[in-house]
């Protein structure tokens, strides 16, 4: 683990960055602290370019973006995170696309809080998220998530608690007067 890099940027920000619509949040993150995307968030901004070769100058800023940008390598360590992420989130019924488990993992193993704007990343545990585009909502959510897994209770286990309690019937509270004792 590096911990080089404090902030990890995901593709839809480093794709955001390089088109221009960032906004000064993401902005001030590259400009104040250590940056850094994963080889895979690299290979799908390449792929991207490919996909539209008559896109020269998205060509010529993703050149430039990574030129600026550290890309950071996936090693063996990189793989033990991945197989025991990918393990314990199977086992409790989280999905989260290939490419997208990849990158959350790399930044597991880099120790990096993951800039992204994809809600999806907020399901694995253990990941710090922080939402570029200003929302605290995903950082909240995955705090308790992780407060919930410290105490052995699985995204499943709250699905399903949830599903029994819609599926109750309510219930009459009984009223009971309470009586005061200085009263007389």
């Amino acid at each position: 683990m590096s911990g080089t890099y404090p902030y990890m940027l995901d593709t839809n920000a480093a794709s955001s960055l390089i088109r221009g619509r960032s906004g000064p949040a993401l902005q001030r993150l590259m400009t104040e602290y250590g940056t850094c995307i994963s080889v895979i968030t690299e290979a799908e901004l390449l792929f991207g370019v490919r996909r539209r070769p008559d896109a020269t100058r998205l060509a010529k800023a993703v050149e430039a973006f990574l030129q600026d940008v550290p890309s950071l390598p996936w090693t063996s360590v990189t793989a033990e995170v991945y197989a025991e992420q990918r393990t314990r989130m199977e086992s409790q019924g989280i999905g989260l696309s290939a490419m997208d488990l990849l990158i959350a993992t790399h930044a597991l193993a880099e120790n990096c809080t993951l800039i992204s704007a994809d809600r999806a990343f907020t399901q694995v545990p253990g990941l710090r998220v922080l939402d570029w585009t200003g929302s605290t909502d995903t950082v909240s959510a995955q705090r308790v998530r992780d407060k919930l897994a410290g105490a052995g209770i699985s995204v499943r286990d709250v699905a399903d608690a949830v599903a029994l309690a819609r599926s109750a019937q309510p219930v009459a509270a009984k009223s009971k007067a309470v009586k005061n004792p200085r009263k007389k």
